[in-house]
């Protein structure tokens, strides 16, 4: 392991996020375009998936019927979040709008689209709130929560103590584990395999400090470089730069797909690593009623309908 190993990632990443077209056509179009994050950008995607949202309540007619996602909320009288959240009839959502399948942007570069994206929307609209999505990148999503820039963070939050101890996370809503993708016949069959390889992942997320762990324990990668975005891990595998990536399961079977021949996932962790919606800590009140609506989109199949759509499975079953 080189012993600049911060310095080298930087620099190493800033000339690989250049690369592009490791043919994951989907995620290459999710607006994978680096780190920074303008706030008008932010602003024009909140009022377009407001619009669409709205739009399909219309069809709909208003809020109800069953379907994820399809109403705003603000109607049906008044919000039983009156009062709790940053502003009045609106849930603001921070998240990173760059982890397929669970937040990313459809083909227009420009909409927001995912499982996390549309169980923001009905969570919204089971409280009888509009929802505003604020696009933040990983690195700084806490720090905005503490900031009050938005009321929830709904982004593929892996529930673990320290992040217990620093914030209000409701009960899991979706199974997940640490997995390892490689090249299919690479011969790497766990972490402890990683010794003079070249390895990647999303800085600052559970991955990355679950290799940095192992390598105080002692594993010596040949290089670890971390990315700020999930897909530059992928490409990097893709054309053979590096030899594994350590991500979430419910992204690592997105990013197969049509690669399931080239790519395998040859080890998964035993610990469960499952997901939580995170909240301000003593923001008791409105964390309350996050819970009582997430139990109401299990109890009328919602989540479920949201799983097999995104996952091909339900992989929230057993979770609550």
């Amino acid at each position: 392991m080189k012993k600049t190993h911060r310095n080298t990632v930087c620099a190493k990443s800033a000339e690989k996020r250049k690369t592009t077209g490791s043919g994951l056509a989907l995620a290459a179009r999710a607006g994978r375009a680096g780190h920074a994050r303008f706030a008008g950008k932010a602003l024009c995607l909140a009022l377009i998936f407001a619009m669409c949202f709205l739009a399909a309540a219309c069809e709909s007619g208003g809020a109800g019927g069953g379907a994820p996602g399809n109403a705003t909320g603000g109607a049906g009288g008044e919000s039983p979040a009156a009062g709790l959240t940053i502003t009045e009839g609106v849930l603001k959502v921070g998240m990173e709008i760059g982890y397929p399948p669970m937040e990313y942007l459809e083909e227009d570069g420009v909409t927001p689209t995912g499982f996390d994206v549309e169980v923001a929307g009905a969570l919204a609209a089971s409280l009888k709130l509009d929802v505003e999505l604020i696009d933040t990148a990983w690195d700084g999503i806490f720090s905005s929560l503490d900031s009050n820039r938005y009321d929830i963070i709904i982004s593929s939050v892996s529930i673990n103590d320290d992040r217990q101890a620093a914030y209000n996370l409701t009960k899991p809503y979706i199974a997940n584990n640490l997995v390892l993708v490689t090249k299919s016949g690479s011969g790497i069959e766990s972490p402890d395999m990683l010794a003079g390889k070249k390895a990647a992942t999303q800085t600052e997320t559970t991955a990355d400090e679950y290799i940095r762990a192992r390598q105080d324990e002692g594993l010596e990668l040949g290089e670890y470089f971390v990315y700020d975005k999930i897909i530059q891990c992928f490409d990097e595998l893709t054309l053979d730069r590096i030899d594994a990536v350590l991500v979430d399961s419910v992204v690592a079977a997105f990013y197969m797909g049509d690669n399931s021949d080239a790519l395998e996932i040859v080890w998964e962790s035993d610990e469960a690593e499952p997901l939580g919606l995170c909240l301000k800590k003593g923001n008791d009140a409105l964390t309350a009623l996050i819970e009582t609506a997430v139990d109401g989109l299990y109890a009328d199949g919602t989540m479920k309908t949201l799983a097999q759509k995104y996952f091909g499975r339900d992989i929230t079953e057993g979770v609550r």
